[in-house]
């Protein structure tokens, strides 16, 4: 993500809903829930789930996601900004890319050497083939 679009604002792991702190969401019997990116391109806010395997679930996050936006506190100057959901993951799966295709999510995918630059970007273990 920080390759193609380093000159866009973005958050990696981005905490989403309306309680700011653990703290918080325990009082509320709350969980606190993260994205694992959101970008922001020309006037358009992406959330983006990321999976090695594709996994039916992501959407439900990516819903979900979309759905708290705009009541996160640290998101509300972008909060009217149209939203785009982002699935990303290593392999295809056709049935998961027609139902992305039909939810409205971009289903893209990355590449093994593309995974393990970003791993040692963040000095993280990488991934054999």
């Amino acid at each position: 993500m920080w390759d193609q679009h380093r000159e866009d604002l973005q958050w990696r792991n981005a905490r989403l809903g309306q309680l700011p702190t653990k703290q918080l969401a325990r009082m509320y019997l709350t969980t606190l829930r993260y994205a694992d990116a959101i970008y922001i391109k020309d006037g358009v806010v992406y959330i983006v789930e990321a999976k090695l395997t594709p996994d039916v679930r992501a959407f439900g996050q990516l819903e979900l996601y979309r759905k708290l936006f705009p009541a996160t506190l640290e998101f509300t100057q972008f909060k009217n900004y149209p939203i785009k959901m982002v699935f990303l993951t290593m392999l295809p799966d056709i049935n998961l890319m027609e139902l992305a295709s039909e939810k409205g999510i971009l289903y893209e995918l990355y590449d093994i050497d593309q995974l393990n630059a970003a791993l040692h970007e963040m000095q993280l273990p990488i991934i054999e083939d």
